[in-house]
């Protein structure tokens, strides 16, 4: 896990030149458009790294929702605390098996591009599903099919090489047995996106 933390402190500084995510704002966008979001609603944005989703997140809830964004790497976050974004945001330093947050909390939770990184997916989905409101919807999305960002990390290599996006039908398996209802999984070429909601 250390090994992860410093790499992602490393590469923090150029992360998002590294993805080219200066040159997909439109993908950003539609990104977001896949989110069911509502104004003065309060999200949870999952290992937020960057914060390349949280203007747009943030735009989408308006004034009165609330937007938090927590990632394990505090250079990502410092990267984060840089981008504008209207109405504010909060920050938190935090791993995603122990979320300092009380449970039935967030209106929506999205996890975004950050599921492999997360050694026990599980107990990570378990976390989320904790501090999501009974109504809520979990989000779990990529800008790669399973298949494409499976060899994007493996190219890598070291440290993310084995950090993997389970199958779809794990995915579905592992978010029933976190509690939710309502799954659906879309794994295609540019796109993975799983949902549900919790009852």
């Amino acid at each position: 896990m250390e090994d992860l933390r410093d790499y992602f402190d490393l590469h923090a500084s150029s992360w998002d030149e590294m993805l080219r995510y200066n040159e997909r704002a439109s993908d950003l966008l539609e990104v977001v458009s896949w989110f069911r979001l509502a104004e003065g609603d309060r999200v949870l944005d999952v290992g937020t790294g960057t914060g390349i989703l949280l203007p747009l997140i943030r735009q989408a809830i308006g004034p009165k929702g609330m937007l938090v964004g927590f990632d394990f790497s505090f250079k990502m976050l410092e990267k984060a605390k840089l981008r504008q974004c209207p109405w504010g945001k909060i920050l938190i330093n935090a791993t995603v098996e122990s979320l300092p947050f009380q449970s039935g909390i967030f209106d929506q939770i999205i996890c975004f591009s950050a599921l492999p990184h997360f050694p026990n997916k599980l107990r990570a989905l378990l976390e989320m599903v904790r501090v999501l409101k009974s109504g809520g919807d979990l989000y779990i999305a990529h800008l790669k099919s399973v298949e494409e960002l499976n060899q994007f990390h493996r190219q890598i290599g070291d440290p993310v090489a084995h950090d993997l996006l389970p199958a779809p039908e794990k995915i579905w398996s592992l978010m029933r047995e976190s509690g939710l209802k309502d799954i659906s999984v879309v794994n295609q070429p540019g796109k993975f996106l799983a949902q549900g909601k919790k009852t």
